[in-house]
């Protein structure tokens, strides 16, 4: 019996061995079974928050896409705008070119003018002293014409008015009286 008591006692320790090892197989597997159930709900969360990161990655990418559109928009009105200044700018710059040239020859002819003005204001002060000393020849003679009209109007009926024609030099004034037909006309 003695062998049957081995394979007993054998058997209860096999016995007390098979439950140790169920006891702590149902306790890994119950840990293992928490751990996967957590490892779950930690996949549960990080596919969340994946998809809550995809989310916000497109919002984010769109963002930047419209900005980035706008910006590139804003970017080709600038360059655009700036072509056309730097257009004007070059339009300026020509008209400025024109423009230096022209007063160049403005300034030439300046000095070619100013150059010509004393030779012209000597030709008329010679020519002045030449119609002062002319009008003062004929004023000198102006006592005499009247003299030899007033004998000729004496002779033709011709009356001058000298006092209207001092009014307008350019004009000679006065009457013909024609006697035998009784006419007085003015002229």
């Amino acid at each position: 019996m003695t062998t049957t008591n081995d394979d007993n006692n054998d058997w209860l320790t096999l016995q007390a061995k098979m439950s140790s090892i169920l006891t702590l197989q149902k306790s890994q597997s119950t840990t293992l079974h928490q751990q996967i159930t957590t490892s779950k709900s930690h996949l549960t969360t990080l596919a969340n928050h994946h998809s809550s990161l995809l989310d916000q990655s497109t919002q984010i990418q769109s963002s930047l896409s419209t900005s980035i559109n706008n910006e590139t928009r804003a970017l080709q009105n600038d360059n655009a705008e700036l072509s056309t200044q730097l257009d004007a700018i070059q339009s300026l710059s020509r008209q400025k070119e024109e423009l230096l040239v022209t007063n160049s020859q403005l300034v030439d002819s300046f000095h070619s003018s100013s150059v010509n003005i004393d030779k012209y204001r000597n030709e008329a002060s010679s020519h002045l002293t030449n119609i002062s000393e002319l009008e003062f020849t004929h004023k000198r003679n102006i006592p005499k014409i009247q003299r030899e009209l007033t004998l000729h109007a004496m002779m033709t009926n011709i009356k001058w008015d000298y006092t209207k024609c001092e009014a307008d030099e350019n004009v000679l004034r006065g009457e013909v009286s024609l006697v035998d037909r009784g006419v007085l006309r003015e002229f």
